[in-house]
Formats: C-alpha cells, sequence, structure tokens
C-alpha cells in the first residue's frame, strides 16, 4: 500500500498545538536526511482561502467549494521541509495568523477536507524517508509508521512559545488570548467527531516542557535508529 508507511521509512510526530512539534519534526528530520511534512500548514492553507472568500468555516460545502476552486500544492525547500502554494502562488506568513490558526482548527473538522488532502499527505516525499507531523499522522495518514511520537507541553508553555513566535510581526497576539485559543482548540481536537486528537497505539509520548530542543531530539533520534533505518 504505498504511501502509508509500509514502502518507506515513515516516522510520525503527532501533538498538542504549539507543543513544539513542528521544530521537533523539522529536526529530526534534518539529523535523519529525510524530507519534513508539516500537514498543518495545509490546513491552515483551507482556512486561509475561506476566510479570503468570507466563508463560514462550519460549513462543510463551502468549504469544499473554495478546495476545488482554489488547489492547494505541496512542494519543498532546499532543506526538505514543506511549502505550501494556493493557486501557484506560496504562502507562509500569511498562514501563521491566530485567525487562520482558529480556522485550521474547525475546518479539519469536515471530513470532506480531511479526505481531500490524504493522498496528498501520503505521497509527499515519495519515495525518500519522510518525518509527518501532525494530529493524525500515526492514525489515519501513516498508521503502519514504523516509529510513531506524541508530543505534549504544558498549556502554560504551549501559549508563551506560540506568543514569542508572533511577538514582533503582523499576527502579534496577547498572551491572554492565545492562552484562551490553545486551551478551547484541545476541547474542540479531543472531542471532534472528526479528526479527534489522539495518541497511536504504540507512540512515544515525548514532553516537551522543560528540557532544551537538542536534548529532546537527541532521545527520540536514539529510539527511530534502535530499530535501525531503511534507506
Amino acid at each position: 500500500m504505498s504511501g502509508t508507511g509500509k514502502s518507506r521509512d515513515v516516522i510520525t510526530v503527532d501533538g498538542l498545538g504549539a507543543s513544539g512539534k513542528s521544530a521537533l519534526a523539522r529536526g529530526l528530520a534534518a539529523r535523519l536526511g529525510y524530507g519534513h511534512l508539516n500537514s498543518g500548514l495545509l490546513y491552515r492553507a483551507v482556512a486561509f482561502v475561506c476566510l479570503s472568500e468570507g466563508h463560514d468555516l462550519s460549513d462543510a460545502h463551502a468549504v469544499g467549494d473554495s478546495m476545488s476552486r482554489h488547489p492547494i500544492t505541496l512542494t519543498f525547500d532546499s532543506d526538505r521541509s514543506s511549502v505550501v502554494a494556493i493557486d501557484g502562488l506560496v504562502r507562509s506568513n500569511e498562514l501563521l495568523s491566530t485567525e487562520v490558526s482558529r480556522g485550521a482548527s474547525l475546518v479539519a473538522r469536515h471530513q470532506e477536507v480531511r479526505d481531500r488532502l490524504i493522498d496528498l499527505q501520503r505521497h509527499a516525499f515519495e519515495p525518500g524517508g519522510v518525518v509527518a507531523e501532525g494530529r493524525d499522522m500515526g492514525t489515519v495518514i501513516f498508521p503502519e509508521a514504523r516509529v510513531k511520537f506524541f508530543v505534549v507541553a504544558r498549556l502554560d508553555v504551549r501559549a508563551e512559545r506560540r506568543y514569542q513566535q508572533l511577538l514582533g510581526t503582523a499576527n502579534e497576539t496577547p498572551l491572554d488570548t492565545i492562552t484562551r485559543d490553545l486551551d478551547e482548540r484541545d476541547r474542540r481536537d479531543a472531542t471532534s467527531a472528526v479528526g479527534t486528537m489522539k495518541q497511536a497505539v504504540g507512540a512515544v509520548i515525548v514532553d516537551n516542557s522543560d528540557e532544551p530542543l537538542a536534548v529532546i531530539l537527541a532521545k527520540m533520534e536514539a529510539i527511530v535508529r534502535q530499530g535501525g533505518l531503511r534507506r
């Protein structure tokens, strides 16, 4: 079954919003020489398109219609990290706003949206190895992944991390607003009937609250290499 993790080496990194899973997945991919799939950017792109057109993000039909009219493609930069283009135009900072982040969580609840993005994710970087980051990489997209991680961190740490990320940018947001948004997103993600945030069976829990990034990455790399890398 090409693309589900059986035909190549796939490592999944799922986890809570702003838990630092992007930095961990990107760093792990670099250490392994693999591609880095940031699936969250795809849902942000869907939200960005719908918000730009003024659609109600709870309207699955309107969201699906926007996706049909505005193709979202996945390309990669020189570091083999994900780059998303909408209508052929690369989008980056526009996808990082609090509004788009909130919208991404909403559109991700539509089964049609998730279905439309499955193949794009499963075939990313084929036939090379990939570190796939998201919320259902180890449960839905790559259920046969060789190693699965689930990243967690305390809410206060995650809020501060997102605050620092946006500080000084056009998307700068008060810390209390970010904290509230993340808390609400956690509840939505845990209770949504579609795309529920949950730890994959056999996944290794990674607490990214306090230890330095390099220390955590070294532990994750050691776990991956213990099984031997398939090239």
